[in-house]
């Protein structure tokens, strides 16, 4: 909405007022130091439209703001870029890319677009803010993995009122939206020599060759000749295209987008990329879903170099083994080398490494083999000869003793007739010396004693289940002998 700004009212210069003869130069400008008065609702300064109406603006104020150098002009010359891509000169400020572009930190680069705003010659359009801007934009269409965009701040480049009144420029209006009517006569001289510097410094227009040569002229006859048709293009295919309309391919970089959001060893590849590798899979009919299962499927433990073209393997090795059903032609064939029936290649691979390895070890058998033979066999001491361990004898377990017996006994009367009939201690050989050895030995003649246990009471057992008679008492006096 149109307004009237105070500030602008005494530069309106009135309608039947004669021009003046010359409009001398102001020594200083007000500058605007209030944020509230920066944007285009209340600021006093008037659109621009072309970067060179900007940049001349940019060019005459500079100089009346303290802290304003050659850095505000090549600031200025950056935005100016940005203004062809919007109808109303609007430039789109990206704080982090404008200061990589530049080269310069991004405190500096702020501080010069405070100074800009402060002389009149950027307003604000809209505030940059850290929410998703595609939200807004695509409204019900917006799913959760569409992604993620800020919105960015918009300035509008502008020329403040004293920059108007110093050029003989008058003003209808007020604010952002006024417009120049009319111009003083020194102001006149002013735009048609700034109009024909512009004019002079276009690039003449370069005429176009045209595509089939002029016909000759006939002796004697009027120039009535028919001219040939230009050469069509052929309609095969160029040999870098792909066969997918731009309808298409927008389809597989959606789905590859999808795809990589799911799937985290895909994480960081390129869409297109990916789109590219997946494209036999969408060809038959796999919905980003899918795709994500069977990708899933793989079990890829650690994230690959390059996963476009490690899918791009995968999907031919399991359609030629048969893990993967895709429609014919949508792979290329796995080819697979000829068996080697005359070992021809085996041949080859052998003097091929003899070639390249046989110097190199011929020279390690002539210079280090015998030297290094040497040093290890002085370095390795013999091992010393061990006595032969013998072999223990071990019990029997208890289930399958318990197994075997028709009737139930107590383990204590076995381990009474264990202490009671004690068989003669094996002797241990005269070698057998050492207090290891001799705990071993003892340890076998413990095992020999059990042993000879289990066995008489097995034979008592026997003998009762024969007889049918005797009792646990009666068969301890028979083991006692």
């Amino acid at each position: 909405m149109q307004h009237v700004c105070a500030r602008c009212q005494h530069l309106q210069a009135a309608p039947n007022t004669p021009p003046t003869p010359h409009l001398p130069q102001p020594e200083t400008i007000p500058l605007v130091k209030n944020t509230s008065e920066q944007h285009i609702s209340t600021t006093c300064s008037r659109r621009l439209r072309h970067p060179e109406d900007f940049l001349d603006a940019v060019k005459w104020a500079v100089k009346y703001h303290p802290k304003a150098n050659t850095t505000t002009l090549t600031v200025a010359h950056d935005l100016a870029t940005n203004m062809p891509a919007s109808k109303d000169g609007h430039i789109a400020y990206t704080l982090t890319t404008r200061h990589q572009r530049l080269g310069m930190a991004r405190s500096t680069l702020a501080t010069h677009i405070a100074i800009l705003r402060e002389l009149g010659l950027l307003a604000w359009v809209e505030h940059g803010s850290l929410r998703n801007a595609l939200r807004t934009r695509l409204g019900h269409r917006f799913t959760p993995g569409t992604g993620y965009r800020p919105t960015a701040t918009i300035y509008a480049p502008c020329a403040p009122p004293e920059y108007d009144l110093a050029h003989g420029q008058l003003r209808h209006g007020t604010g952002y939206h006024s417009r120049i009517h009319a111009y003083t006569p020194q102001g006149r001289l002013h735009a048609i020599a700034n109009t024909r510097s512009r004019s002079a410094r276009r690039t003449p227009s370069v005429p176009t060759r045209t595509t089939y040569p002029p016909a000759r002229k006939r002796e004697g006859r009027k120039d009535n000749a028919t001219r040939p048709r230009a050469a069509t293009p052929s309609p095969r295919t160029a040999p870098n295209t792909t066969g997918c309309t731009p309808q298409q391919a927008a389809a597989g970089i959606a789905h590859a987008q999808h795809v990589r959001l799911e799937t985290w060893w895909t994480q960081g590849t390129c869409l297109r990329q990916l789109a590219y590798a997946l494209r036999p899979l969408i060809h038959a009919g796999y919905t980003w879903q899918d795709t994500t299962h069977e990708l899933t499927h793989w079990h890829i433990h650690t994230r690959p170099t390059n996963a476009a073209a490690l899918i791009h393997a995968e999907l031919r090795r399991r359609a030629h083994t048969g893990d993967l059903h895709l429609p014919q032609g949508s792979v290329k064939p796995f080819r697979q080398p000829p068996a080697d029936e005359t070992g021809h290649r085996h041949r080859t691979m052998l003097q091929h490494k003899q070639e390249q390895y046989g110097p190199a070890f011929a020279r390690y058998r002539q210079t280090l083999a015998g030297p290094l033979r040497t040093a290890l066999q002085q370095s390795t001491t013999p091992p010393t000869p061990q006595p032969p361990r013998p072999r223990p004898q071990l019990r029997e377990p208890e289930h399958l003793f318990h197994h075997a017996c028709s009737t139930p006994r107590n383990p204590r009367d076995i381990y009474r007739s264990r202490a009671w009939d004690l068989p003669d201690e094996p002797t241990p050989p005269p070698a057998v010396t050492g207090e290891e050895d001799q705990q071993l030995w003892a340890e076998l003649a413990d095992h020999a004693q059990a042993a000879a246990a289990f066995q008489r009471l097995r034979e008592d057992l026997a003998n009762t289940t024969t007889t049918g008679t005797g009792t646990p008492a009666q068969s301890d006096t028979s083991w006692r002998g």
